[in-house]
């Protein structure tokens, strides 16, 4: 779990890098002492302790919690996507995956 506590505080300062925030704006802007959001920044950040912080986070910088904590979209949203009725073009096959439920 060590990987994940200084992945989130890493992709936490990129992102407030791009969006020119200091630890002091970005926890004005969701509501949270400054002191707590600086503690979570840079290599070796701690991840919030609290679920919805993360969740602030999130919907502030429009992205996933899951790449929040690991730096990458999250494997199963995409997997996901296809399941749901997504058609893959390729070449000159085309490849449609639905997803069946089970009756018992």
């Amino acid at each position: 779990m060590n990987l994940t506590v200084n992945k989130f505080g890493v992709v936490l300062q990129q992102l407030m890098e791009e969006k020119n925030l200091s630890s002091r704006e970005l926890a004005a802007k969701i509501s949270l002492p400054a002191k707590t959001v600086s503690e979570w920044v840079g290599d070796g950040g701690r991840i919030p302790r609290n679920p919805e912080h993360l969740k602030r986070l999130s919907d502030f910088f429009s992205i996933s919690v899951h790449y929040l904590l690991f730096g990458q979209e999250d494997p199963k949203t995409s997997l996901g996507e296809i399941v749901n009725g997504v058609e893959i073009h390729s070449g000159l096959y085309e490849i449609t995956i639905k997803k069946v439920s089970i009756k018992k």
